[in-house]
């Protein structure tokens, strides 16, 4: 095989560059169009220049954020690349007749995977195309077959993009083309590094590609809180730049905001869940660049014939000055060409993805001869010395933000330890006291020499029923403490009577009832002594709350209910309530209305965790008539 790259000016010029490269129509000849120029009747003369002149070969096309040729990017241009294959077949598709995306990937694979089908190059709508779903439809037709490409774009006007073949030009549409060869050699990288600042957010409502909420303010809401109302007005155009960042499949991946509706959601290039766990991510342009030579290395010693580069926009908008330092050392192996995206296809075998603000490598090759060029990759360090300061200050901030948080997790660990066993203590005294007393009762009768044989079995059972009282204290807490890294199925209605077993006396001994109303018959898949925990601390705030207030009638109900989709466990008191000024507050880490001595604040910020990022539920608490009421919400 041999590819060769062209900018394309006009249909004389290209006429001359076809006879002097000797390029010739043939149904082995791959043709793939990366247009900076967004406007169909450009776009519409160039490709019926093709129809016309090459009947037989097989076109693919997308308009770009910036174009790769021969490893240099460009703007602005057109970039044509000329493959011609030995032994490969080629069999292009498009469409733009489908309900979905996930059902345009299946009708594209439906129709032209071949049985010695090794790749598919492919390009999908920029805008509204769901890149995710798209790859999920191709995976659900072959799930080994790899896909490179990407989404189309439009020089961030965000606007219109174009898919085209030689005789059809989409909007909202998909094109690709299998290259079907068994003995095809293909190999695939990618680069990302980009860097997660900050807290980590949650999705609280999403569907698909579209997110409506995160940390329950709209999806705008949050950008112009952690980035400025400056950059939230300019969404989506800048959002390619600040990706929310999230680990999947061992992976981190970034999605990149793709489009605002008025209703203060974006659109992303790829699909985010409820519950999704993400964080801002940032670039920082000697960590970029940095690992180049570490993907040149892995071209070392493998066959290299054509190298395609597929990149996200945020990348070149990111460090434009600096940005070809990444692709042109690859046409030092080997001819190098693509474009930038609005979102990039990645895949290895059985494995297919959605990326953003990574660079993405598709090598292929037709013979057996392995690259022995070892190329030196020069790290340039241009960025100000500022921009480098204060990208390390925000990384090493970070950082300790996360072992902040790990040395709350273990106070928290160690006052849920003590009062654990403040608990013990409290339960055994009763029991030790019966037991001493029965002793000292034998020991007196012995000493007066007037044992009597009723009175001493009568003693010695009182000690063996308190003796059972402890072994059983013991086995309660036992369950408790015996934590598992696994996960285990529970029913929620013993999860709630092991943790009544466990405080029951404690609150008897105040004069406090606790009542159980079991509504939910469900099990649930989880950590048992962390949910425990969690009921424990709130239990116990309640406690202390009908304590200071001198109720003369002290009541926690604990509850359990459910519903199609959520499992719900309430606690509730008739303390009076928490006072409104502090309640929004009472989450908040190291908040605490105790006295310092007997408080440090961290019981409901770890509950909140636990609930929320351990088990992608929620906590929250309202006032009642009589009093407070933690609920606790848990997806089935």
């Amino acid at each position: 095989m041999k590819t060769i790259n062209a900018y394309y000016t006009s249909p004389e010029s290209l006429s001359s560059f076809l006879e002097e490269e000797s390029i010739s129509d043939s149904s082995k000849l791959l043709i793939q169009v990366f247009s900076g120029k967004n406007d169909f009747d450009f776009i519409k003369d160039l490709t019926t220049f093709f129809l016309e002149n090459f009947p037989l070969a097989s076109l693919v096309g997308a308009t770009t954020d910036g174009e790769i040729k021969d490893g240099q990017v460009s703007i602005d241009t057109t970039v044509i690349s000329f493959t011609t294959f030995e032994n490969t077949s080629l069999k292009t598709y498009i469409s733009n007749e489908f309900e979905n995306y996930f059902q345009a990937g299946q009708d594209l694979a439906t129709n032209i995977i071949e049985e010695d089908s090794k790749v598919i190059i492919s390009f999908i709508d920029g805008l509204l195309g769901n890149g995710e779903e798209y790859l999920n439809g191709i995976s659900s037709i072959n799930n080994e077959i790899i896909v490179a490409g990407g989404l189309a774009g439009d020089n961030a006007t965000f606007t219109k993009t174009y898919v085209f073949t030689k005789d059809t030009i989409y909007t909202n549409g998909v094109v690709g083309v299998s290259l079907s060869n068994s003995d095809l050699k293909v190999m695939t990288d990618y680069s990302f590094n980009w860097l997660p600042i900050g807290q980590k957010l949650k999705i609280t409502k999403a569907d698909k590609n579209r997110v409506y909420t995160i940390d329950n303010k709209t999806a705008v809401e949050t950008y112009g809180y952690y980035l400025g109302d400056d950059i939230s007005e300019q969404l989506p155009n800048i959002g390619i730049e600040f990706p929310l960042i999230l680990e999947k499949n061992g992976i981190q991946i970034a999605r990149a905001v793709i489009g605002k509706n008025d209703d203060g959601s974006l659109l992303f290039a790829g699909n985010l869940q409820d519950m999704d766990e993400v964080r801002f991510g940032y670039g920082n342009a000697n960590e970029i660049l940095g690992k180049t030579q570490s993907h040149i290395d892995k071209l070392y010693n493998q066959p290299v014939e054509s190298i395609f580069i597929y990149s996200c926009m945020a990348r070149r908008r990111f460090m434009p000055e600096q940005i070809e330092n990444e692709t042109i050392i690859y046409n030092q192996i080997a001819p190098t060409s693509g474009f930038y995206t609005n979102g990039e296809f990645f895949s290895t075998k059985g494995y297919k993805e959605l990326l953003n603000q990574s660079t993405t490598i598709l090598v292929l090759s037709e013979l057996d001869v392995c690259n022995t060029k070892e190329i030196t990759f020069k790290t340039l360090k241009n960025v100000s010395t500022t921009i480098q300061a204060l990208s390390h200050l925000v990384h090493v901030s970070t950082e300790e933000l996360q072992r902040k948080d790990e040395i709350m997790v273990a106070q928290s660990r160690n006052v849920a330890m003590g009062e654990m066993l403040n608990m013990i203590a409290h339960q055994w005294r009763q029991p030790l006291s019966v037991i001493s007393m029965s002793a000292d009762n034998i020991l007196l009768d012995k000493e007066l020499d007037c044992l009597e044989d009723e009175s001493f079995t009568e003693n010695l059972n009182s000690i063996k029923n308190e003796s059972s009282s402890l072994s059983q204290i013991i086995n309660n807490f036992k369950n408790y403490f015996s934590s598992t890294k696994e996960k285990e199925e529970i029913l929620i209605k013993t999860l709630v009577e092991d943790t009544k077993d466990i405080i029951n006396l404690n609150l008897k001994s105040n004069d406090i009832k606790l009542i159980t109303d079991h509504q939910c018959d469900l099990s649930i898949a989880t950590h048992k002594q962390q949910l425990m925990q969690v009921l424990l601390n709130l239990i116990n705030n309640a406690k202390e709350a009908l304590i200071a207030n001198q109720k003369e009638k002290k009541i926690i109900v604990l509850s359990t209910k459910e519903d199609t989709n959520n499992i719900l466990i309430e606690v509730c008191d008739n303390a009076g309530g928490i006072k409104e000024a502090i309640l929004n507050d009472i989450f908040n880490p190291y908040f605490t209305t105790k006295n310092e001595l007997d408080g440090a604040g961290l019981g409901l910020y770890m509950s909140k965790i636990v609930i929320e990022k351990h088990m992608k539920g929620k906590l929250s608490v309202y006032n009642m008539k009589e009093g407070a009421c933690f609920s606790i919400v848990i997806p089935r």
